[in-house]
């Protein structure tokens, strides 16, 4: 039995043009595992040229609009009775940006986890996350998990990205939280019988060099492997600690499976991705204090955007939308 500090109670899905709709069967699949509730909001955006079109058709603005929103919301209720058969869901249809929309609702309505499809970039095989996706990763108050139409509904190899450098953090015990609540988001998700979560810490002796220019002569290597097995012997401490208060919470499952490996966080998490073959990578995004709001951090913002599969994305708790400040 998963527990998780995580647990969505409300799962709230982003419809989209496609068949598939990967994101409401992922949250579908989600919500039967943990007993949640499942919500669905399309969102239309008024074309910029709305006034033209107007006055070419001789229609109202308003009635144009109003014609969208009947039109899809026929559309997505087709897709959803074709996916969700007699489960009954929620649609709402609004007009707005569509991060806009979705970060209202889920103030409004309580919506704990979002499940969106990821927009891909035109021209490139590979997707990358747009403008709206970028909004919502570094804006909405509850986890985000941007899915694609070929991914797994039920990961099972989920790689959880932590940072174990608390000593020299800002935020120590933020920090520290931020790294629990990844591996819980990473748990949640790991719902085939099979799955497992990798944890994952990419680290760096930052010192090295300066004790190579420091020291002199023979002793220069022993002294700097010395100074590189400290603090890879310090971070595996700080791993197996996290891990057993996981594991004396959750149980043998999902199987947790430490990994730590040299180098930096961006080129480090690209390159474990493609070699464990990750269904999903769960990474936290960082606060800044001292700023008017609390934005993705440009190093978690890096690495999303050399990714290529889905990303699941978690705040720090007691994060509040710049969006949704009085």
């Amino acid at each position: 039995m998963i527990t998780s500090t995580l647990k969505p109670k409300k799962i709230l899905a982003v419809a989209d043009a496609s068949e598939t709709q990967a994101a409401l069967q992922s949250a579908i699949t989600l919500a039967d595992t943990h007993g949640a509730s499942v919500e669905v909001i399309a969102c239309i955006e008024a074309p910029h040229d709305l006034s033209i079109l107007s006055r070419l058709s001789g229609a109202d603005p308003d009635k144009l609009i109003e014609k969208a929103v009947e039109t899809t919301r026929q559309k997505v209720s087709t897709r959803l009775a074709a996916i969700a058969h007699d489960r009954q869901i929620n649609l709402r249809v609004s007009v707005g940006k569509t991060y806009l929309e979705v970060i209202r609702h889920v103030a409004k309505s309580r919506c704990d986890f979002v499940v969106k499809k990821a927009e891909p970039l035109v021209g490139m095989e590979r997707f990358l996350f747009a403008s709206t996706d970028q909004h919502l990763l570094r804006k909405c108050p509850c986890p985000v998990w941007l899915q694609t139409s070929d991914a797994r509904q039920n990961p099972k190899r989920i790689l959880a990205a932590v940072d174990l450098d608390t000593r020299d953090a800002a935020e120590p015990e933020t920090l520290a939280a931020l790294n629990r609540r990844v591996v819980d988001a990473a748990c949640m998700i790991a719902i085939a019988p099979d799955a497992e979560v990798i944890v994952l810490h990419a680290w760096d002796a930052i010192g090295e060099g300066m004790i190579w220019a420091l020291s002199s002569g023979s002793d220069s290597r022993m002294s700097a492997d010395r100074y590189v097995n400290e603090v890879l012997n310090a971070r595996q401490q700080a791993m197996d600690r996290l891990l057993s208060q996981i594991r004396a919470e959750i149980g043998p499952r999902p199987r947790l499976v430490p990994r730590l490996a040299k180098g930096s966080p961006e080129i480090v998490l690209h390159e474990q991705s493609r070699e464990v073959g990750a269904d999903v990578v769960v990474l936290g995004t960082v606060a800044r204090t001292g700023l008017s709001g609390v934005f993705i951090g440009n190093t978690a913002e890096n690495i999303i955007n050399s990714l290529e599969c889905p990303v699941l994305a978690v705040k720090p708790d007691g994060f509040v939308s710049p969006l949704l400040r009085g």
